[in-house]
């Protein structure tokens, strides 16, 4: 056997596999076979690397051909904290995304000389604390520019109630859509700007606004999509007047199927499928030209049969939907007009047509909370762990990599 080699620093580390990993001045080896209680190591860049190490027992007795490529001290982090989140994931039974996202905010240190060194690379927490005791809107933030909510063109926004802190009434969360010629598919959705909220009144709805206005002067969204909330539309509208709002389709078609139980149709819906078609066009509605909608629903509702309940679903749909000419020749208008909820246009160019993106989002986060209405300290926290993630995603746009997506967006027909 050849006679031990001077040693430089070198450890084990586990992969994500629960393997063993060889790992030497930022170089990765992997196990190749063993022979005895010798173990032979080649680097982890086989393809286009034949470097080779024999250890035993924690000592380098053979080295064989140099390496093709500079170390990597980045990726070791990496297998690093991939194996400690597996680890995590199989020893607790805690939400996964709060031992990742802690993952991420242990190893950002240690890795920030490997992020981009603009401005650009950095993703900013902007965090509005609204209290209803304040006459001023106190706000914390990183001491950089929010860079998302200035830069993209497309916002996403809702709200959630579980993990708003006492004394707030909601957590409400504007999402950026950045990059990708077809945005729901290629695109990086980031959570930009937290505010609480302390209540769903016009007039706080409007007050955020404005403060996110200050906060981010050169932003300009061209769309914004948000639920089926007035207040939140007209205060947006009159602070970004210029942007078109578009409501979310999910939310209306979730709301017909709602006015169908309530006027008892639910078993006929179920059980009545040509009856269920019938109904679904009206919904359908949000993919036709705006100004053919009036005549087409007029269409759809003749099409359908002349019962109470249907005539209940109707008259709801054109009172909030559609809007109405009274006998005197007087034209009603709708509560969400047609412009807001219809997606002709934005459907072929690939725009969002619902915000369940952004519920995913609160989903994930009331798991990384793990309690309903936490105490602030708690909050804080869990949006600090949170930010690690989102710091991930906001480096992987600037790169260039695709986001991570489990299944394309899909508009449910009830």
């Amino acid at each position: 056997m050849t006679e031990p080699l001077d040693q430089p620093t070198f450890r084990l580390i586990k992969s994500q596999r629960g393997g063993d990993k060889l790992l030497e001045d930022g170089y990765l080896f992997g196990v190749q076979r063993r022979v005895g209680d010798v173990t032979h190591w080649l680097c982890e860049q086989r393809g286009v690397c034949k470097a080779r190490v024999h250890t035993k027992g924690m000592v380098i007795v053979k080295r064989t051909n140099e390496h093709s490529h500079g170390p990597d001290e980045q990726a070791a982090d990496c297998c690093e904290a991939k194996a400690g989140m597996k680890r995590k994931a199989r020893e607790s039974r805690i939400a996964h995304t709060t031992y990742s996202s802690t993952a991420y905010h242990s190893s950002r240190a240690s890795s920030t000389s490997s992020l981009p060194g603009d401005s650009q690379g950095r993703t900013v927490l902007t965090l509005l604390l609204w209290c209803r005791r304040c006459t001023q809107i106190p706000h914390l933030r990183d001491t950089t520019q929010p860079r998302d909510a200035t830069r993209s063109k497309i916002w996403l926004a809702d709200g959630t109630f579980k993990t708003a802190p006492p004394l707030f009434a909601q957590l409400y969360v504007v999402h950026g859509l950045r990059g990708g010629d077809d945005p729901m598919k290629t695109g990086h959705l980031l959570p930009s700007l937290f505010v609480l909220l302390p209540n769903k009144t016009e007039a706080a709805y409007l007050r955020m606004w404005e403060q996110i206005r200050l906060l981010c002067p050169l932003a300009q969204p061209q769309q914004m999509l948000l639920d089926f909330e007035k207040g939140a539309i007209t205060s947006f509208e009159h602070v970004w007047p210029n942007t078109v709002v578009k409501c979310c389709l999910f939310h209306l078609t979730q709301n017909i199927w709602r006015h169908v139980q309530s006027v008892g149709m639910q078993s006929a819906y179920t059980h009545d499928e040509e009856l269920a078609m019938r109904i679904r066009r009206i919904p359908a509605l949000a993919f036709a030209r705006p100004a053919d909608v009036p005549v087409l629903f007029d269409q759809v509702a003749m099409d359908l049969p002349l019962t109470p309940e249907i005539g209940e679903l109707v008259d709801y749909f054109e009172r909030t939907y559609i809007g109405r000419t009274v006998a005197s020749g007087y034209h009603v208008a709708a509560t969400y007009p047609i412009h807001l909820w219809n997606n002709h246009i934005g459907t072929p160019l690939g725009l969002p047509r619902t915000t369940n993106a952004v519920e995913a989002w609160h989903r994930s986060f009331n798991a990384t909370v793990g309690c309903h209405h936490p105490t602030i300290w708690k909050f804080i926290l869990s949006l600090k762990r949170e930010q690690s993630l989102v710091e991930v995603r906001h480096t992987n746009y600037l790169v260039g990599k695709p986001p991570c997506t489990n299944q394309a967006e899909a508009v449910p027909t009830e």
